[in-house]
């Protein structure tokens, strides 16, 4: 798990909480995107670097490219006050991961998950769908699958649906028998 990804759990969860609370789950949600592509910017990445800027400075510039951005949503006195905290604590950079977390808490109230496919070939239609059907009786929620191809993996699949990983690849029964010889 990446630092970001530990330091933005909490900040997600408070905001979901939150949203959830106040009914504005697609407000904070969209809000929340505009940020992230703001975040996202090559710029703004290094403004958030400089040792130069006050966080009040940091904070403003970030807001104001934020409702300079065309058909942006408004943003609410509530979201101005998390980055103002992000700024304080020097997390602005953390925004793309918490956005993604609070998708994912999100996702997962909805009784939905997103699911990454790792194969060595491309999966077809009828795969897929049998791939859906499995893991949603399985998970007990609504399967999003997004696929990719990795030719490493040699056969078989990786699937990865939150913190659960089931690595069904030839690739990774190689290594785990590679594994087990070299005790």
């Amino acid at each position: 798990m990446s630092d970001f990804e530990t330091a933005a759990r909490p900040y997600a969860k408070a905001l979901f909480e939150l949203a959830s609370e106040e009914g504005n789950l697609q407000a904070w949600g969209d809000s929340l995107q505009l940020a992230t592509a703001v975040a996202s910017d090559a710029d703004m990445q290094a403004m958030f670097e400089s040792p130069s800027m006050l966080v009040s400075e940091k904070k403003e510039l970030f807001l104001s490219v934020m409702s300079g951005v065309k058909d942006a949503p408004e943003v609410s006195a509530d979201f101005k006050n998390l980055v103002a905290l992000l700024a304080e604590n020097n997390r602005l950079a953390v925004i793309p991961a918490i956005t993604a977390c609070f998708e994912t808490l999100q996702q997962e109230a909805e009784g939905k998950i997103e699911v990454q496919v790792k194969t060595a070939r491309e999966l077809t239609a009828r795969q897929l769908d049998a791939m859906a059907k499995g893991l949603a009786k399985k998970l007990g929620k609504e399967v999003n699958i997004t696929t990719e191809i990795d030719e490493t993996l040699l056969a078989g699949a990786i699937i990865r649906a939150g913190d659960m990983v089931i690595d069904g690849s030839a690739k990774g029964r190689l290594e785990k028998l590679a594994t087990v010889l070299n005790k």
